[in-house]
């Protein structure tokens, strides 16, 4: 307990510095990150402790922001505060990522359905632009592998390609872009100087290594803060800044930074 407490103490320390640098923003992933992993997508919640730091973040900092592949109009039914701007589906529900069109679903969605059936432990999540498929509650380890041979085949003509997360696979446009290409046009877009990014899967480390980019070549302040736990990848723990140790050390790291804004400003 004592190391989790030292850790969000020393992110909240290092968050304030970045966010010093005004105008700033800190930005966050939702799964994982402020909410907790659950074995269905459609039970996962966000605790009223986040949605009020969140909250009142939003009137300390000049942007609070959700960057997530969960489709917009979800994301905010699920962080529920009006305040924050939310970039849905990795930034092709704001039409930053051009005249770009959802892949063929529907093809690839008939192909895995008898798959579907023969594995009920498989979730089916449509995401309007995709789908993703979330085989964390399959005992058997080599679903993921029968998952991926099923698609490859099949992915290029639907115009689609395949990202990894945890125990999940999302069938997305070909280009579509990256949570580092979406954070980086927003924060360019709002002329953001000083940038914290909470995530803590696969598709975050594209997020982490933009800010790296920031801070090493645009000379401007930024923090990757990494959400870990034992399925965490390598690389995302390797582009971290730091790390807090799972939605229970970000809830804490979120009140303390509320509390030290709220009481000393930047």
């Amino acid at each position: 307990m004592n190391t989790s407490l030292s850790a969000v103490e020393i992110a909240v320390e290092q968050a304030l510095f970045v966010l010093r640098e005004t105008p700033s923003a800190l930005v966050t992933d939702i799964d994982g990150s402020i909410s907790a992993i659950v074995s269905r997508p459609e039970d996962a919640t966000v605790s009223p402790e986040i949605r009020d730091a969140l909250s009142r973040l939003s009137r300390q900092l000049s942007m609070v922001a959700v960057v997530t592949a969960r489709q917009e109009v979800v994301a905010r039914e699920m962080v529920g505060v009006d305040s924050l701007t939310y970039v849905g589906n990795y930034a092709f529900d704001d039409g930053v990522s051009g005249p770009l069109a959802p892949i063929d679903a529907s093809s690839l969605i008939g192909a895995v359905l008898p798959f579907l059936a023969a594995n009920p432990c498989v979730a089916l999540e449509e995401k309007g632009i995709g789908f993703s498929l979330h085989y964390r509650n399959c005992m058997d380890k080599g679903v993921r592998e029968e998952i991926v041979e099923l698609l490859m085949p099949q992915l290029s003509r639907a115009g689609a390609k395949l990202v990894e997360g945890k125990q999940v696979l999302e069938a997305v446009p070909l280009g579509l872009p990256d949570k580092g290409t979406a954070l980086s046009r927003l924060l360019d877009g709002a002329g953001i100087r000083g940038a914290v990014f909470v995530g803590d899967d696969l598709s975050d480390v594209a997020a982490f290594r933009a800010l790296a980019r920031r801070r090493d070549v645009d000379n401007k302040a930024a923090l990757a803060i990494g959400v870990v736990d034992n399925e965490s990848p390598a690389s995302l723990r390797e582009a971290a800044d730091l790390e807090l140790q799972g939605v229970p050390s970000v809830t804490q790291f979120l009140q303390r930074l509320v509390v030290s804004l709220e009481e000393g400003g930047l």
